[in-house]
This record gives structure tokens, sequence and C-alpha cells, in this order.
């Protein structure tokens, strides 16, 4: 796998498809430190980078993610971008409860 700081560069990239892969491949690593370069990302050109940016920010999840996330929700325009985000929402304060 590529190292996080490549995947960073990549997300600004002109290539939508790397993009998107780059927030993908940092969504799986879990680390919250990339939290910081996805946000950002939430408000790329590209609708198909936003989701993967949100799913990725879902994966990774805690309470900085879930902010932006909702930040996120009340900027979006995409109707398909708003369900995602609400459903990465949702998954994150289910996930909240169940470790109270």
């Amino acid at each position: 796998m590529k190292d996080i700081a490549e995947l960073t560069k990549q997300l600004g990239e002109k290539d939508s498809g790397m993009r998107r892969s780059a927030a993908e491949l940092l969504g799986s690593t879990a680390d919250e430190t990339v939290i910081d370069a996805l946000i950002p990302v939430l408000k790329d050109e590209n609708r198909f980078v936003r989701q993967e940016a949100v799913l990725a920010l879902k994966k990774i999840g805690g309470s900085r993610a879930a902010e932006h996330l909702t930040q996120a929700l009340n900027t979006e325009k995409n109707e398909f971008v708003r369900d995602f985000i609400k459903m990465a929402l949702e998954r994150l304060q289910s996930k909240e409860s169940a470790s109270s």
C-alpha cells in the first residue's frame, strides 16, 4: 500500500479517479491523522470523489469526522452525496452509542 504522504498528495491530482482512489485508500488506513487531508475533499468538484471522502471519514470515525460531515451536510447540494453523508453520520452515531 502507498504511504499516507503519497496518498495525501494524490488528493490534489487533476484526475478525479486518482483523487477518488486516494480518498478510499486513506479511509482504509483508519488513521485519524488523515482527517485533515480529507476535509477539503468534501468540497471536490466531482461528486464521486466527495462520496469517497464521506466513506473514508465514516471508516475513520470519531467526533472530528462527524463534525466535518455535519458541516458538509449543511453545504452539500447533490442529493446522492447528502444521502451518503446522512448514512455516515447515522453509522458514526450508532458506533458512539454502542461504545458508551
